[in-house]
């Protein structure tokens, strides 16, 4: 589907047909590039009965595909739903009667969920309702089944997802598993964050990079897939980074209408816009129940996009690289703010993001800052008047 993929595909059959794949491999890419995917497909190669192609037709490869496999051990960062309810082990290497890594009825639902939607889809994104993580207890049990040998005699394959997100605790934990993997037993890793692990954990992997997928097939595919030809495809391939997971997701968040949105203020900003009138337009789409957590990370995407690009227009040579292609025209009537301007722009609105998504200041707050403090820049581009709490 993708070159990059196929290639590092090929790559890593060759060396688990060689025997020369490490026994912890480090996965690195931006969410929704294919790391799933890659994992997945290398897991099938260990265990694949026809010279380990990973066929796809085999006993194996089919059990692994639906997580099946006894000696495929699979876990990744889940929410805690109803933590009060304790029942149910969720993972198939807890033992289920002396595991305390136990939780309930709803957290398995949505273990199954994502589970079922990554089998359909391997670049899927999925959102959960409550932060998600990988708990120490999980971590303690996936220990204890690797203390055992391999249900069947042969090898194992363990696959951890987003790793960065360990509940504290459990990657000091997890560490020498990886620093000394047991016999015949592959560890494949992923994350999106390298820069978020142990300097040693590193060290103990090999890494492989996943690149973005080529703007020309993932537009391809978001035109197969989504029906979306032209510049909107453009766009959206290009703010995901490449990823294919990601500008599925982003699409089917209405990223588009909430750039509509923001664009509007963006507008009133650079039009001199009365500032008492924005606040109030800005307080009433960002108050009440109607705003979610999803949307918010994803208007200070756009927001940075938004910025990124303003520093770009009327450059020559970096205007190829501008995002939010499909309204370039738009971004031009809007005309350029001054550079310190625009530094405070981008300053205030990473200060903002941290507020909002880190410190849980209220989402009406922190955007009331990041758009009075901008009005402020445009015409005092000294020091910001206003402070978050």
């Amino acid at each position: 589907m993708f070159t990059h993929l196929d290639e590092l595909t090929n790559r890593l059959k060759k060396d688990i047909r060689n025997g020369d794949l490490n026994q912890s491999v480090l996965l690195v890419g931006r969410p929704g590039t294919g790391k799933f995917s890659l994992a997945m497909e290398i897991a099938r190669s260990v265990f694949c009965e026809n010279d380990m192609t990973a066929c796809g037709e085999c006993r194996s490869c089919k059990e692994t595909m639906k997580f099946q496999n006894p000696d495929f051990l699979f876990a990744f960062p889940f929410p805690n739903l109803k933590p009060e309810s304790r029942k149910l082990t969720v993972f198939s290497f807890s033992d289920q009667s002396s595991s305390g890594a136990r939780f309930s009825e709803d957290t398995k639902d949505e273990i199954e969920r994502f589970k079922e939607t990554k089998s359909q889809d391997p670049f899927a994104i999925l959102d959960f309702d409550k932060k998600e993580n990988i708990p120490v207890d999980v971590i303690k049990d996936l220990i204890r089944a690797l203390s055992k040998k391999p249900l069947r005699g042969g090898r194992r394959v363990v696959v951890i997802l987003d790793i960065d997100k360990m509940a504290f605790g459990a990657s000091d934990l997890f560490l020498k598993t990886v620093e000394e993997p047991p016999e015949n037993t592959h560890l494949v890793l992923t994350t999106s964050h390298p820069d978020q692990l142990l300097p040693t954990l590193l060290s103990r992997t090999s890494i492989i990079k996943v690149p973005p997928a080529p703007s020309e097939e993932l537009e391809k595919y978001l035109s197969d897939r989504l029906k979306i030809d032209g510049k909107p495809g453009s766009y959206l391939a290009r703010i995901s980074g490449g990823s294919p997971g990601q500008a599925v997701h982003l699409f089917e968040n209405d990223i588009i209408e909430r750039r509509n949105i923001i664009l509007d203020f963006f507008g009133k900003l650079l039009g001199g816009y009365d500032t008492n009138l924005l606040a109030e337009e800005i307080n009433n789409e960002y108050s009440g129940p109607k705003i979610r957590f999803n949307d918010t990370r994803m208007d200070f995407e756009i927001m940075e996009s938004l910025i990124h690009d303003l520093y770009l227009i009327g450059e020559n040579g970096l205007e190829n690289q501008i995002l939010n292609v499909d309204i370039r025209s738009s971004l031009e009537k809007f005309g350029r703010p001054d550079m310190e301007s625009l530094d405070i722009w981008r300053k205030c609105c990473g200060e903002t993001r941290r507020a909002c998504l880190v410190n849980n200041v209220t989402v009406s707050t922190a955007m009331l800052f990041f758009y009075i403090t901008s009005a402020e820049a445009l015409n005092n581009p000294a020091a910001p008047k206003y402070k978050l709490p």
